[in-house]
């Protein structure tokens, strides 16, 4: 099995957004503007991007990451942050998500990054626990899920 691997900044690409439609659907959540969202993706300050992995030309999945910054009133750390991981099911469990995982780390780990956070549901957290990331009690989500943290 031939896989490519492709770094993407621009939202628009078909490929990526055939993808993100497929996993949206699979979660349960629906988009009324699909355009909108993804023009929001190019718009994201701070270098919003994505691994997307083919196979043999065939979509198998996408890490889309980007940097955000966690700030007190004395300091500030620019973090590795995890937006949106999915592998199409037909892929899960042959090494494609820690492939591309560690793809996003590096890419992290290359631009000066030091720790990365991910926030994931209760059933997909093994899966990051097993590759080094632990729970962050003392780190709260917007979206109520447990913040993994990663050092790199």
């Amino acid at each position: 099995m031939t896989t490519n691997d492709l770094l993407i900044s621009d939202f628009s690409n078909s490929v990526f957004q055939a993808m993100f439609k497929k996993y949206f659907a699979e979660i349960g959540v629906s988009v009324k503007d699909w355009e909108g969202l993804f023009s929001e993706m190019n718009t994201h300050n701070g270098g919003n991007m994505a691994y997307i992995r083919l196979c043999e030309n065939e979509p198998l999945g996408f890490i889309q990451f980007t940097f955000v910054t966690l700030e007190g009133w004395f300091f500030k750390e620019k973090l590795g942050f995890i937006r949106e991981f999915w592998v199409a099911e037909k892929f899960r469990k042959q090494g494609h998500g820690t492939e591309l995982l560690s793809l996003a780390e590096k890419y992290f780990k290359d631009s000066g990054i030091c720790r990365i956070v991910l926030t994931a549901e209760e059933n997909e957290q093994q899966f990051y626990l097993n590759r080094g990331y632990s729970i962050c009690e003392y780190i709260a989500a917007k979206n109520n899920m447990a913040v993994s943290v990663k050092d790199i």
